[in-house]
């Protein structure tokens, strides 16, 4: 089926949209905590045999409202008018939040990437808090941007959930997609709000298994706007959600670049001016400060120049601060994704990762793994260590200056890291964004027909 021309929205179905988004406003107003409780009081006065029980149910009342606020119940709020009989497009709203890296926009930018290569008819449009909206439009997607709520002065969770509803509203009633497919941690509850009650659209959580025992749960309400939650696993033993009700499926890690896309050994050399026989280390740490002599990364760089053959290429985030360092043998990349050079490479030094991990994995690529110890969800140690087991990487837990130093000696050997190149091929497997794409490119084309 061909894809259709942009459209232009009728006055009245522009109408409807204003109509829909004040009864959207007076929903949130009169299902507010305050407005319920302020009204609680009032209808107490006005009917005063309501007074001689309000001290039970007014903490009742106060419970429900708490529970709602921490997700052990779902809310009041009965969901938004919907605009009638609008005919579906072959298009799909793809929605990657930004967490402390590029994750989530990751992954949806392999899916889209796949998507588009098995359906070039079906549009692909993204939504998304991460800032590099630079990237999308080289990769030739069209992207709506709201920045996410921390970047705003003192603006509160309510009136962030509200923008992002209303913009997700429109983007849903101009694109009229079939499908929506988010990829987060935690449901914002605008997007929900956005969602809920939609029985016409294809609603997908690419959401990765819950790895560190005790990790914040979701709000139990938060699964239910969902038809569908894909799981792309991580090689590990994680625990995965079961949702009554909901269909859930596991598909194999996601990377966003392919072994065939890597570039030849000497483009990167070639391009930042480092010699052709030198010994060449990735090192792409988000933890310290490079000046700072006592941090992980400074004292890593400092032992890697201990090396005269060793050049060091820094990975610098498209989203984090510039690096400013200087040295003869050191050089700085910011570039997306920077593993299409992991050929120019001998070895790296990175985190635990979910991306990094991955691409040092498919890529056949030897690395120490700096493992974080502190995220909220991501358990980069259990990670970390199957690849340590299978003989591919060097953990190293705790960092010290002899720890390090006893790691970077390790990884020097030339027969060593041949033999790390060897043993990750038993970690190795199908990109998950192959088996994604397929799966909802074939239930698009179902609801399509139906």
């Amino acid at each position: 089926m061909a894809s259709e021309n942009p459209i232009r929205i009728p006055k009245d179905q522009s109408l409807k949209s204003t109509i829909s988004s004040q009864e959207r406003e007076i929903l949130r107003l009169k299902t507010s905590p305050s407005f319920r409780i302020g009204f609680h009081i009032v209808r107490a006065f006005e009917k005063p045999w309501r007074l001689l029980v309000i001290w039970i149910t007014l903490p009742l009342l106060m419970w429900k409202v708490a529970r709602e606020r921490w997700g052990k119940t779902p809310p009041v709020y009965s969901g938004l008018p919907m605009l009638e009989d609008i005919k579906k497009r072959r298009s799909i709203i793809l929605f990657p939040t930004n967490g402390v890296g590029f994750g989530h926009f990751t992954r949806m930018l392999a899916l889209a990437r796949k998507i588009r290569d098995e359906s070039p008819d079906l549009e692909v449009v993204f939504f998304t808090t991460m800032p590099t909206l630079h990237i999308l439009t080289e990769e030739g997607f069209p992207a709506y941007h709201v920045s996410g709520r921390s970047h705003f002065k003192e603006m509160e969770a309510a009136t962030w959930n509200t923008i992002c509803e209303e913009s997700l509203v429109n983007i849903f009633q101009i694109h009229r997609p079939v499908a929506f497919i988010f990829d987060g941690a935690f449901p914002y509850r605008g997007m929900l709000n956005s969602i809920k009650n939609r029985g016409d659209l294809l609603r997908i959580w690419m959401k990765r298994g819950q790895l560190r025992p005790g990790a914040k749960s979701i709000p139990t309400d938060s699964v239910q706007h969902f038809d569908l939650i894909i799981h792309p696993l991580d090689g590990i033993d994680e625990r995965v959600e079961s949702i009554r009700g909901i269909e859930s499926k596991s598909i194999s890690p996601i990377t966003l670049v392919s072994k065939h896309e890597l570039l030849d050994r000497m483009v990167l050399r070639s391009r930042l001016g480092v010699p052709a026989e030198s010994v060449l280390a990735y090192l792409q740490l988000g933890a310290g400060r490079i000046n700072d002599i006592d941090s992980e990364i400074r004292i890593t760089l400092d032992a890697l120049l201990e090396y005269p053959e060793v050049h060091v290429i820094i990975g610098e985030s498209m989203i984090g601060k510039r690096i400013e360092f200087k040295h003869e043998r050191v050089r700085v990349l910011r570039d997306y994704p920077n593993s299409i050079y992991f050929n120019s490479f001998d070895f790296s030094i990175m985190a635990g990762g979910y991306n990094s991990y991955h691409e040092a994995v498919r890529f056949g690529l030897p690395t120490i793994c700096y493992p974080n110890l502190n995220t909220g969800k991501d358990n980069q140690v259990a990670r970390a260590r199957i690849a340590e087991e299978a003989g591919c990487m060097i953990v190293v837990k705790y960092r010290s200056k002899k720890t390090i130093k006893n790691a970077i000696e390790k990884i020097m050997n030339e027969d060593y890291r041949n033999l790390m190149i060897d043993n990750t091929k038993k970690l190795q497997s199908a990109n998950g964004a192959d088996e994604a794409a397929k799966d909802i490119i074939s239930r698009i084309n179902n609801l399509i027909t139906e």
